[in-house]
Order: structure tokens, then sequence, then C-alpha cells
């Protein structure tokens, strides 16, 4: 390897260590917000609630610094009717979102059609169902 090689591969190596450090900023329940690359002297810069290192922010979640798998959703569809909600929660019908502050509600579909509905409560995954009316 000549000189003018070695230095290329010295600048290439330092290009790749000087972007290596992912992270992550997350609210105040855990949820992540965005995933970045910044070198490590960066780090201080991006405040409070950041965590160093890979995470997969649909799949996890921050408790004191560390990352942790979101648990799954316990809700269940029975016919038109949402049992062991997680309160609270949205319901989503299709697009359009409604609070719910009980363990299990009764999903009104007027139209025949195919409505998708989620039922979403941090840190729980979202619980996914399809009904055809």
């Amino acid at each position: 390897m000549g000189l003018g090689e070695l230095v290329d591969d010295v600048v290439r190596r330092d290009a790749l260590e000087r972007y290596d450090m992912q992270f992550a900023k997350y609210d105040e329940q855990g949820r992540v917000l965005f995933i970045g690359d910044v070198p490590e002297s960066m780090l201080a810069l991006q405040g409070e609630r950041v965590f160093i290192g890979e995470i997969d922010g649909a799949l996890e979640y921050v408790i004191a610094g560390n990352k942790h798998p979101r648990p799954a959703n316990p809700a269940n569809l029975i016919g038109y009717e949402l049992h062991n909600l997680p309160v609270p929660c949205k319901i989503r019908i299709n697009q359009r979102e409604y609070a719910c502050s009980e363990a299990s509600a009764a999903v009104e579909l007027t139209y025949p059609g195919v409505y998708r509905i989620a039922v979403l409560a941090f840190p729980f995954l979202d619980a996914n169902f399809e009904v055809q009316v």
C-alpha cells in the first residue's frame, strides 16, 4: 500500500468514525420522537431525554434512559365490541379517533364496508383489527 492509499484509508475511517453515534430523542413517556446520527462531540448539544444507541421507535420505548420493548396491547375485538382496553386509550376507526376511558366499548358501524379499527395507548403497541359490515 502506497502513502496515498494509506492516507485515503485513514481519512475514510476517520469520516466513518465521526458520524457513528446514533441517538434518539424521546418524550416524557419514553416515546421515540426521532432518530439521528451525529459525531460524539455533538451528543451533548442534543438536550435532555437522549438515548444513545440503536432503537426502533415503533417497537421500543425508553424508561430511565434504557430501551425496553413496547408491551402487547391487551385489547381484543369480539363482534362489534372492544374488550380489555387500556385506560385511557384512543380508538381509531378508519382515520377518525375517539377518546375512550372505559375498559370496553361498543363500535357502531353504520354503513356497509370495511372498517379498520386501531386501539392506541402508549406504551402499548397498537392493536389493529378489520371489520366488514
